[in-house]
Formats: C-alpha cells, structure tokens, sequence
C-alpha cells in the first residue's frame, strides 16, 4: 500500500484562519487521491525558514522544530511515497528543501498549486538559496552518512531517549518510564485516548511508541 505525508505549514495568521483550513482541505484531498494511507505533518503557523538561512531568531525555524525532525528522519526510512503540499515554499522557503528532499530519496513530491519547475525565475530563486548555503547543506549530509556508516544512531532522539555521552547512540532518557508505561497498557488493550489521559502524551507519541517497538527493544530492555 502505497503512503503520503501531507505537509502543511503557513507563514503568518492565525491556526484557524479560513487560508489554512482551505489549505488543510486540498492537500489531504489531494494525497488521498494519489496514496493510500495518509499521515499528516501540520505545523499551522510556521515559519519557512531553517537555520541555514536565519540566524538567532525568536521563533522556532523550522529545521529546529522537533515534529519537521522528526518526518525527516522517517523519510530517510523510506516511510513515505509521496509528499503532498500546497506548493514547494509550504515545505521551506529557502535551502532547507533540498535536504528534505534529499531524506525523501524515491518519494515524488505531488503540489496543489503550480510549481513551474523549468521556469526561468523560479530556477534562479531555487539556484541562488542552494547556492548561498550548498557547503552546509552538503556537510549536514554527509554527517548523516558518516554517522549511518560508523553504525551511530542519527537524528532527534526518538521519545523518551537521549543520546550518550559520547553522541553515538540513543540510550534511555528521563521519560523511558513512560515509554515503558505506554506499551504495558497497549498490551492491556487500552486505548490510545485512555493512555492520553493517564500517562500525559498525545495520541500520535503513544503510537509512534507502540510502533517502534522493535526499535526499542533492539536498544533497551522493555
């Protein structure tokens, strides 16, 4: 079966304004009609912006926001076939695209709106980003790949794990006893709902948990 990550992310406005309800709307249409199973990163009001372009700013950029984090690590685990969003500048408006579009490897990337890839002024905009910050972007790679090849984890730590001393692998953190609790009562039967209400995680961490169960027991004892 085949999967899609709709990606949603506005730069300014509200959470709830009509722009990004009507963005919300197209898009998981959208990659309901090009995949079977459909997963959602919705960051609402974002910015576009990564690190590689900003620097110090108050907000959140976007390659420090754990969730983007996160879908591309599993995008670099093959999760995804396709990527689905409104245009290419909702996944990021500067150099930060091309690592995630490196992470996606095979993955097509499906836009509502037009994106005229062979345009002229679009292919200086891409071209002038890339360029600006290409050794960045080239050395944020080629860590990952040195890490893979010396067999080190990589990446934000998964829930309820830190990295070692050393930053090789990720070991058990302070909420491992959580992670613990959340497929005890799996196991039970008790639903995601319940394990919200009892352990204090969202919905979508419990079951990023119970599936990397593999994951976990291949690195700790649960």
């Amino acid at each position: 079966m085949s999967r899609a990550l709709a990606w949603i992310r506005k730069s300014k406005g509200s959470d709830d304004d009509i722009g990004l309800q009507e963005q919300r709307d197209a898009v998981h249409q959208l990659a309901a009609e090009v995949a079977d199973e459909v997963e959602t990163l919705d960051l609402g009001v974002q910015t576009g912006f990564s690190s590689l372009t900003r620097d110090g700013d108050a907000e959140l950029l976007l390659d420090e926001h754990p969730q983007v984090q996160d879908t591309v690590e599993r995008l670099r685990e093959g999760t995804y076939d396709y990527v689905v969003a409104w245009d290419d500048n909702r996944i990021s408006r500067d150099g930060y695209f091309e690592v995630i579009r490196h992470a996606a490897g095979d993955a097509d990337f499906v836009y509502v709106g037009d994106v005229a890839e062979d345009d002229l002024t679009h292919d200086l905009k891409r071209r002038i980003e890339r360029d600006t910050k290409e050794d960045e972007i080239e050395k944020s790679i080629r860590a990952i790949e040195e890490r893979k090849e010396r067999g080190y984890d990589h990446g934000r730590p998964k829930f309820g794990m830190t990295y070692d001393e050393q930053g090789h692998y990720q070991v058990p953190g302070e909420d491992f006893g959580k992670v613990r609790e959340i497929l005890r009562r799996r196991d039970r039967g008790e639903t995601y709902a319940k394990i919200n209400d009892d352990v204090g995680v969202s919905e979508s961490t419990a079951r990023n948990v119970v599936g990397r169960r593999h994951w976990y027991s291949a690195r700790t004892e649960i």
